[in-house]
This record gives C-alpha cells, structure tokens and sequence, in this order.
C-alpha cells in the first residue's frame, strides 16, 4: 500500500469548529461495522482543528525518516483526531504522539518549525486531485475510477476480486456521475 498527503483543511483558520455535518459523519463511520473504532462524537461548537497541514507534514516525516514506525504513527494521528478529538495541529500533540511511537520528538519539532515536508505534502495533493482524486480515503485499482469515500469493507472487497479477476466489462460507472458503482442497489460510491 503507497501512503499519499491529501490536504482536507489547508488553510490555517481559529473560526472551525464542529458541526452536525461532522458528527454525522463520525456516527456513521463508527456504526458502519462491527469492528469500526469507537468515535467520539464532539459537541456541535468544540474547536475543530485549524489546518491538517502540520499534521501531515508530521505523518510525511514519519514516513521518511521512520518508514517502520510510520504505520503506528499514522493510526496515532488518526485516534488522537477522531477517537479522543485532540487538536493535531498543535506542535505539541503531534511531538507527544511521535515521543509515543517511539520517534524523537526534537527532530520531529524541527522538521516541522522549518516546513521541510510542507512542498512534498502539497506536490502529493496536487497529485492526487489530478487524477481526479477530490476525498479521502481514496483507492485506486488498475483499471478502475478512484473509491473515494468510506466504503464498507465488502464492497471494496468485492471490488478488488473483480480487479485480480480480470472482469471483462470493468467497473459499472453510474452514467451520471461517472462514479463507481461498487454496491449493487442505491448505495454508489
């Protein structure tokens, strides 16, 4: 699996908080299966992070600096966020979560205070909105549209046998959109 930045917040603002769009879209993601993480749903006016950027530039260092520890930072990010609602735009949480992994939380700060992930995290961006790629998460498989979107594990399942089956018509695309239909019924992804 290739990890890539996807900038959701770019810009850097104090006004954001969360709303009834973002916690329902956290209920739905946290009742979609079984197994799904527990998330902790924010009270419509909490302050929601600033920006994603520093974040990500954080999960860039990780990845190159720490390839192997990457994976475990990566799920920190993701539980301090949506699991316990920490600000991972703020230098501090993001070096007690690295110092947590294991990783120097010095060389950590440095990398972030001189913004020496900042071109690759937006070049990986601009990437992906090239081919089309506008959320997050987003899949690729050979011969089909970009899954963008939380997709229920076995549709994306169903999808990827068909990939390695080599299904002679392709992926059904939804003639208005041109979205990929993985499940069969209203559900189009």
């Amino acid at each position: 699996m290739l990890n890539r930045n996807f900038t959701l917040v770019p810009e850097d603002r104090d006004d954001r908080t969360f709303s009834d769009y973002h916690r329902a879209h956290r209920h739905a993601a946290g009742v979609q299966d079984t197994d799904s993480p527990v998330f902790q749903i924010p009270a419509v006016g909490d302050r929601y992070p600033r920006s994603s950027l520093l974040a990500l530039e954080a999960a860039t260092w990780a990845r190159e600096a720490q390839p192997a520890v990457f994976p475990a930072f990566d799920l920190a990010l993701f539980e301090a966020f949506f699991v316990r609602t920490e600000d991972i735009c703020d230098l501090e949480v993001l070096a007690r979560l690295g110092a947590s992994m294991g990783l120097d939380p010095a060389a950590l700060r440095a990398a972030l205070v001189t913004g020496q992930y900042r071109p690759m995290v937006l070049r990986e961006y601009l990437e992906a909105t090239n081919q089309g790629i506008h959320g997050i998460p987003a899949i690729l498989i050979p011969g089909q549209a970009p899954i963008v979107g939380a997709v229920p594990y076995a549709d994306l399942k169903r999808a990827v046998e068909r990939a390695f089956t080599g299904a002679p018509d392709g992926p059904r695309l939804d003639p208005a959109s041109g979205a990929v239909i993985i499940q069969e019924g209203s559900a189009q992804f």
